[in-house]
């Protein structure tokens, strides 16, 4: 896929309620198959030997989503996501590959993965900490870890300016 496709668009369900937000080319798909219908255009197009699309930059589904999922996974991406990638001890940020987790109650004594229960960790930091909570290593963390809240939007660093009305 060459890089002008790269693009993301917002889905809404039939509601005009923001369901997600996911890769133009699928969005793209939906519009062709019937799933859904673009209400918002980019104004780059695709095109094969017989016919062009303009990329769709708003879909609108063809139903209503009666349930959307208000909860993020605990899993190390939304927990590197959740802290922006920064050790929650010294502040240092880095890029994911040189992140670790941390468990704020070590595994070792019942710590579960949960949302307060972990935190992005430099591996500095983690090797000081060890099997200790951060008291008894005396270490302060620089935020209480908490449960993110769910947003559409998670997945996506540039909101398109064609979305801003559709976003409540």
């Amino acid at each position: 896929m060459s890089k002008e496709y790269n693009m993301k668009t917002l889905k809404l369900d039939l509601s005009y309620r923001p369901v997600g937000v996911i890769d133009c080319l699928e969005a793209l798909v939906m519009c062709i198959m019937g799933k859904a219908v673009a209400v918002e255009e980019y104004e780059q197009e695709i095109s094969s030997p017989s016919v062009t699309f303009k990329i769709p930059s708003v879909i609108v589904l063809k139903r209503i989503v009666k349930f959307i999922s208000k909860s993020l996974h605990v899993n190390r991406n939304n927990v590197f996501w959740r802290d922006k990638n920064q050790c929650q001890y010294c502040g240092i940020i880095e890029t994911p590959k040189d992140l670790t987790l941390d468990h704020i109650t070590p595994k070792s004594r019942g710590g579960e993965n949960t949302w307060t229960n972990l935190v992005t960790c430099c591996k500095k930091c983690n090797q000081e900490k060890r099997d200790r909570t951060p008291e008894e290593a005396g270490m302060e963390l620089l935020n209480k870890p908490k449960a993110p809240k769910h947003s559409v939007l998670k997945n996506t660093k540039d909101i398109s300016p064609l979305w801003k009305i559709y976003l409540w």
